[in-house]
């Protein structure tokens, strides 16, 4: 995870008029003629997202204020380095319009009930609001060649056959086309329920009572359940966590259950107010956290009930979890719940002891190294080669963390290996190809492809 802090000047040169000024209003956006700055941008959605993160997800914010806006910058231009080349060149720009949009969601929404942006394992909010996925416009015409996806215009895909560096704006796949580099808006791909891609072909989503094997064949205000697409459930109704939609109730409700724990079956509720009986924390109003939920035997079995409260202060008794980076951790941000003592205390900085299950070191560029013995370990830089990398928390669920170099084998050895595999070896990362590039294939899959300059 990259965290570094970085200045950002004020806009009000940009916004202001002749006397007597007007109330401050928020600025229209592009259409208004404002082109915001790489800076610009990043501030605002920095500032926008944290802001969400700390209001809908205090369970799943560690970091304070200050360090969660110095971590979010660092990440936003992290990914305009990576595409600096594109925008310099002018096949791409900022969509100034969409980032202000994107910043008055976040900064207007009602709390979506489900994880948090930037969450892995589940449907997440939001992810339209990324540099890769919404906040760029391309402006590369189809049939004119490219090097990223976020070069091409609107309705194309940046297609690389073989995975090679330069492709070609071209149209998404239609209804009944192989998927190859995606399908067509309001398309998902149809697997046939096979391990084989090369049957895959774009599909219209599926209608109601249609049968299914996945919410990804339904339309997207339907899930699958019971082996049909079925309606969302309304205040009450029987509800199931599905990691492939954000909730499986009707807007503006939650689906009050544990996730991840099989055949669990819960109720849609309207968010839950301070003091109120919940399952888990998205079933709770703003700023609360589901407390007192002990996760001993999870994912096996379920916790009982907790009770919506605000999240637990510095020094205040909390139930530890190795699944905190699953879960969450009901102490408040700032601070994490720790294996030794069961309290809140404040987030450790580089040199000191930690937990790598919870990942909750503060600093830039600093991460919870595990040390081989249980869930210990230390505040430090990216591992090296050889060290290790990743927590094993069951047979299934493993917390990894960047390598300095190379990649983390997370599913054997839990440490960091040299890169070692061929140009056409299947791969999963960028560090696992001695060519430093792992890349899109048409049926698909990842793997190692040849180094672009």
């Amino acid at each position: 995870m990259i965290r570094s802090a970085i200045a950002l000047s004020a806009l009000a040169a940009l916004l202001g008029g002749c006397p007597p000024p007007p109330p401050p209003v928020e600025d229209a956006g592009a259409d208004a003629g404002l082109q915001l700055s790489a800076v610009e941008m990043c501030s605002r959605i920095s500032a926008a997202r944290c802001e969400l993160l700390a209001r809908c997800y205090p369970a799943f914010l560690r970091q304070t204020p200050a360090a969660c806006r110095a971590e979010e910058e660092a990440r936003c231009f992290a990914q305009y380095e990576a595409l600096k080349r594109s925008i310099e060149g002018g096949k791409t720009e900022i969509d100034s319009e969409k980032v202000l949009s994107c910043e008055q969601r976040m900064k207007t929404s009602f709390c979506a009930p489900t994880f948090p942006p930037g969450y892995r394992a589940a449907a997440v909010p939001f992810a339209d609001c990324e540099l890769g996925t919404g906040l760029l416009r391309g402006k590369v015409p189809s049939g004119a060649t490219c090097a990223a996806q976020q070069e091409c215009a609107a309705g194309s895909a940046c297609i690389k056959p073989g995975g090679v560096c330069l492709g070609t704006c071209s149209s998404t796949s239609k209804e009944g086309e192989p998927c190859g580099f995606g399908c067509s808006p309001g398309l998902y791909c149809e697997t046939q329920d096979t391990s084989d891609p090369t049957d895959d072909r774009c599909a219209q989503p599926k209608g109601l009572n249609a049968s299914c094997t996945s919410s990804r064949q339904c339309h997207a205000d339907l899930h699958c359940r019971a082996a049909s697409c079925r309606p969302r459930g309304k205040a009450g109704e029987a509800c199931s966590f599905d990691p492939d939609r954000l909730s499986t109730c009707d807007p503006g409700l939650a689906c009050d259950v544990t996730p991840f724990v099989a055949n669990q079956t819960g109720a849609c509720v309207r968010p839950l107010e301070l003091g109120q009986s919940c399952h888990f924390h998205w079933s709770c109003a703003s700023n609360l956290v589901c407390f007192d939920l002990d996760f001993t035997g999870f994912p096996k079995v379920a916790p009982s009930a907790g009770v919506c409260q605000r999240p637990g202060p510095p020094g205040g008794n909390c139930p530890y979890t190795p699944y905190a980076s699953y879960v969450g951790d009901q102490c408040i941000p700032g601070t994490y719940c720790s294996s030794a003592t069961r309290k809140c205390e404040a987030a450790p900085a580089l040199g000191e002891s930690c937990a790598p299950s919870s990942q909750s070191c503060e600093g830039v560029d600093v991460f919870c190294k595990p040390s081989g013995s249980g869930d210990t370990g230390t505040c430090a830089r990216a591992p090296n080669i050889g060290e290790e990398c990743a927590f094993k928390v069951d047979d299934g669920r493993t917390v990894s963390i960047p390598c300095s170099s190379g990649w983390c084998d997370d599913e054997g050895t839990l440490r960091c290996l040299e890169a070692n595999k061929q140009i056409g070896e299947l791969c999963r990362s960028d560090g696992e190809c001695r060519s430093n590039r792992c890349a899109v294939q048409q049926d698909r899959t990842l793997k190692c492809a040849q180094e672009c300059l």
